[in-house]
């Protein structure tokens, strides 16, 4: 059967437009299959087809390179793909393959695992509800990886404090709500830390900004290096840090406040004329209490022992008991 296209010729007495149709030759039809092909890569566009009578799977060429393996090394078929996607998402792809059959309709995004380990993110568009062909499932597929690290880097940028690279006070307060929430209705309890750099504005003063900012990044660096990862530490402004550290007993928090506070105390900071100064820090500690309305009370609370303990000569951990 012959190929055809469409060539638009105007036509200059009537001002309207005519549609001829004239046969594709060979060559033709190459540089148009070249062209496709090229797009594909330019956009990151790849689709897949397949039979439903012998379950046979074609993948297109960009399909190949998503997934990072070669038409000669691979053969597409479904336990393949399942077997290279991300852990984490292999339940709702399995669900929208079932969709595709059931309604002939699938959008979905999903991460895939290269052999080398390099993770992809696919996003997978299917609509075969009137299909040319009820025995041929096709699908396409755009690579979105680079979408997804800049939603990620701008989500990441949403949350963290700039100078210090920690959680910043609205998302803090946003992990405070949630655990104290958790908390009443599972009892699942959790310690909240408030440290102040003492007398920071000396060390602003006598040293420039520039070593001030120094300071609170080597002081968060340490917090990275002794906190947990499940722990949420953040900056609430100026010189204050907050942290949250779950399924913590009040002594443990205490014990741990404690032992940043004397690392830091021995810590030497350095200034470009290579001379040294030390700092100190003082920090309240609470727990978490069926009697607190509101998180705002834990952190009230957490305040009125961080002020007692710059009440009374700073450079020391005082918990609730201590008030």
């Amino acid at each position: 059967m012959a190929l055809r296209h469409s060539i638009l010729f105007p036509n200059i007495s009537s001002k309207a437009s005519q549609v001829f149709t004239a046969p594709l030759t060979q060559e033709e039809w190459q540089a148009h299959t070249r062209t496709l092909q090229k797009l594909h890569k330019v956009g990151r566009l790849g689709y897949w087809q397949m039979s439903r009578a012998s379950g046979n799977v074609y993948w297109s060429e960009m399909v190949y390179e998503f997934f990072g393996v070669t038409p000669d090394g691979f053969v597409p078929d479904q336990d393949s793909f399942m077997t290279m996607v991300h852990p984490l998402d292999q339940k709702k792809v399995a669900k929208s393959r079932q969709d595709m059959l059931d309604i002939g309709f699938t959008d979905i995004k999903y991460r895939i695992i290269q052999p080398n380990g390099c993770i992809r993110w696919l996003h997978e568009i299917a609509d075969n509800t009137s299909p040319d062909d009820p025995n041929i499932l096709l699908s396409t597929l755009h690579d979105i990886t680079a979408h997804k690290a800049l939603e990620e880097k701008l989500r990441k940028q949403a949350i963290t404090d700039d100078l210090t690279g920690v959680f910043n006070r609205r998302y803090f307060m946003k992990r405070l709500r949630q655990a104290f929430s958790h908390f009443l209705r599972s009892e699942q309890n959790a310690a909240v830390l408030l440290f102040d750099v003492d007398y920071f504005k000396t060390v602003n003063d006598t040293y420039g900004h520039a070593m001030g900012d120094q300071v609170l990044q080597q002081i968060c660096q340490l917090f990275k290096e002794r906190f947990r990862e499940t722990d949420i530490v953040g900056r609430l402004g100026g010189e204050e840090f907050a942290v949250l550290l779950f399924e913590t007993s009040s002594e443990d928090a205490v014990a741990i406040a404690e032992n940043i506070r004397k690392k830091l105390s021995d810590h030497a900071f350095k200034t470009e004329s290579g001379s040294t100064f030390y700092i100190s820090i003082t920090c309240g500690v609470s727990s978490f209490s069926e009697d607190d309305p509101t998180e705002d009370s834990i952190l009230h609370r957490t305040d009125k022992s961080l002020y007692l303990g710059k009440h009374h000569g700073r450079d020391q951990v005082v918990g609730e008991g201590d008030n």
